[in-house]
């Protein structure tokens, strides 16, 4: 997965979002051109890998583990035991 540096104005500007009956977001509007843009994103991410990022448990466990490896809190693991 190729890192990209965040910048706040490379962000999708949405002009309103669209809520369901207890205020939770169920949708934006945004421009047409903002629509292009977040297409050429959504474009870069593999068919295969879609999932993982529609899995908001996957994500954020791997976001983790990924944040322990980084502090070495990693150990081996035993295949065998498994």
């Amino acid at each position: 997965m190729p890192a990209v540096a965040k910048q706040k104005d490379n962000r999708i500007k949405v002009k309103q979002f669209v809520t369901d009956t207890t205020g939770h977001k169920m949708a934006a509007v945004i421009d047409m051109e903002e629509f292009k843009r977040l297409e050429t994103i959504l474009d870069l991410i593999p068919a295969s890998e879609i999932w993982f990022y529609k899995n908001k448990k996957v994500l954020e466990s791997v976001q983790r583990g990924l944040k322990q490896a980084a502090k070495g809190k990693i150990k081996k693991l035993a295949i065998n035991e498994l």
